[in-house]
């Protein structure tokens, strides 16, 4: 029967087990508590009696018990979130990874401020504060977002056993109210059009006349457009579409307006490639807060309770208003599509066929703003 004995040149208690053969043998546990030595010892005795013909079993037995009963020392969590993240960035998208890695800053620099520098302290309350903090910056989608890639990181924290349990678990989802994103209506083009400058204003009109992407267009540079020809071509991130359009007048001047043309590989949208993606569609939407568009993107109130989400204008929009002006100039259903583009890449394969000069007589009926 397994036993404890005191080693007279150690502080650790020695485990006395017997085998089925009934020879005795003792071995360090390298613990001082007798609980959780006489549980090593009662463990190893079981596992030597169940795999006493089978020595490497043994050693896989007692390797399971010293992860069981050697505790992992405590770490930073919001240095090891850092340390995860860039992990990830080796096995996911480039996307997925770019998520993941603002996600884990976000929450890293959080719990610094927060003074939670153990796991120990990384507590289901701990979290839910937060996500009430995301809450206040971002809609209920983004956060919820975030909360997912935190369960993920934590979920990995578990299997090293850092802690017993994963706190974002039980961290409640934010209430969403559910809004139609729409197109901008004429007066309120009016409105906004005048107040924009600089890299916004070029930013506005391409999105405007050509109805794509903010991240697609916020990361072109120079090499894409060819202001003498009046063209436009990229691959759009989320679809791998090749797009290829012509530049209407507007937006040709919008573009002719922005410095550093001289740069051939520089980026046209410097400043708003710079910020991070949530950051460019906040900026956007403090634009349209400023002429009463919409709501502040930091405003509190009911953002405190998690019920703000996404609002009726943004960037967005200005797809939806291309393809409706598009539409309401009497161009045709299949080319409107074909310029705007499509979610799944592969209906936006069906419209590849028309050709610039049909695309460029399509877009020459939108009307000027």
């Amino acid at each position: 029967m397994a036993s404890l004995r005191e080693h007279r040149d150690s502080r650790f208690l020695y485990a006395c087990i017997t085998g089925p053969d009934g020879r005795q043998k003792q071995f360090s546990t390298g613990l001082t508590d007798r609980g959780e030595a006489m549980a090593v010892a009662v463990a190893a005795e079981q596992a030597l009696k169940r795999h006493s013909a089978m020595p490497h079993q043994l050693r896989k037995a007692l390797d399971r018990l010293a992860v069981e009963y050697v505790p992992t020392p405590d770490v930073d969590p919001s240095k090891w979130l850092l340390e995860w993240s860039e992990s990830r960035a080796r096995e996911v998208e480039p996307a997925t990874a770019a998520k993941y890695a603002t996600t884990m800053r976000e929450a890293s620099a959080w719990l610094a401020a927060e003074g939670v520098k153990s796991f120990s302290g990384l507590t289901t309350v701990r979290l839910t504060e937060l996500r009430n903090h995301w809450a206040d910056l971002n809609g209920a989608a983004t956060v919820t977002a975030k909360m997912k890639h935190l369960k993920t990181a934590l979920s990995v924290a578990v299997k090293e056993k850092r802690i017993s349990e994963n706190p974002a678990l039980d961290v409640g989802a934010l209430r969403t109210v559910a809004t139609r994103r729409r197109e901008f209506r004429p007066e309120e083009l009016a409105v906004l059009v005048p107040t924009l400058a600089g890299e916004w204003r070029g930013m506005f009109f391409l999105g405007l006349y050509t109805g794509q992407r903010l991240n697609d267009l916020a990361e072109l540079t120079w090499r894409n457009v060819n202001l003498a020809a009046g063209t436009i071509a990229f691959t759009a991130a989320k679809t791998g579409r090749v797009v290829a359009l012509p530049l209407v007048d507007a937006a040709r001047e919008a573009l002719l307006q922005l410095p550093g043309r001289s740069t051939a590989g520089g980026l046209i949208f410097p400043g708003i490639a710079g910020m991070v993606r949530p950051a460019r569609s906040n900026a956007f939407r403090k634009l349209l807060a400023g002429v009463g568009l919409a709501r502040h993107p930091h405003a509190k109130g009911k953002a405190a309770c998690g019920q703000r989400e996404t609002g009726e204008l943004c960037f967005h929009s200005l797809r939806h208003t291309a393809t409706s002006m598009l539409k309401a100039a009497g161009v045709a259903d299949s080319i409107a599509r074909a310029i705007v583009g499509h979610e799944s890449a592969a209906v936006s394969r069906s419209y590849t066929h028309l050709d610039l000069a049909t695309m460029r007589e399509a877009m020459a009926k939108m009307p000027a703003v």
